[in-house]
């Protein structure tokens, strides 16, 4: 499950809370709003529905924020975009922790070889979808070697399309490995996090 908190801020918004989990990507907050409530500033939070029970946008323009939450078959992963200023606000003992108990047994990858797909069948899969080998390609090829699911190059896929929409700018797209020779991504007023956290594949020792 994905849980996402919009604080109480005065004479802006009232404190909203979304949540997603598989096969239930709702286009409306957990009260069945689709924005911040009746306050002046109300309308700088919305939810607008990108393909529906798949792919919800959340815009927070009054703090310079975008989510994107998306299915991809048994995936569900997220993607922000968030004003640099806001994503360093706080200070590390403030932050929440994505995962501080581990995931629940039943969404954990196998550690063991049992349902692994090889790595070249792996790439071969992952370059359907994902032709520049940058951190996209790289992600989807750990995670469908990891747990023989070729669903996660929809979700890489996803995450690729999320940053086109994030970034306009097609030179800060793709990011490269450190010293393949290639150019990564120039830092901006806009710190992009593009998280594939996705909830079947984070390990239990986190």
């Amino acid at each position: 499950m994905l849980t996402i908190i919009f604080k109480n801020m005065k004479e802006c918004i009232d404190q909203k809370v979304y949540q997603a989990e598989l096969d239930n990507v709702p286009a409306a907050f957990q009260d069945g709003s689709v924005d911040g409530g009746s306050r002046p500033g109300g309308a700088s939070l919305a939810i607008r529905e990108r393909s529906p029970g798949r792919h919800v946008e959340i815009r927070a323009r009054h703090i310079g924020t975008t989510i994107a939450v998306r299915q991809a078959g048994r995936q569900l992963s997220f993607s922000i975009r968030a004003a640099e200023e806001v994503a360093g606000a706080f200070s590390a003992e403030q932050d929440l922790q994505l995962c501080v108990g581990g995931c629940p047994r039943g969404q954990r990858l196998s550690r063991s070889p049992r349902g692994r797909l090889a790595a070249e069948e792996a790439r071969a899969l992952c370059r359907q979808t994902l032709p520049v080998e940058d951190l996209y390609f790289h992600s989807c090829v750990f995670d469908v070697v990891t747990s023989g699911d070729a669903n996660f190059t929809m979700a890489a896929r996803g995450a690729l399309e999320d940053a086109r929409v994030f970034l306009p700018d097609a030179e800060k797209i793709h990011i490269f490995p450190a010293g393949k020779g290639c150019p990564s991504a120039s830092s901006s007023f806009l710190l992009l996090l593009l998280l594939l956290l996705l909830a079947s594949a984070l390990l239990g020792h986190l």
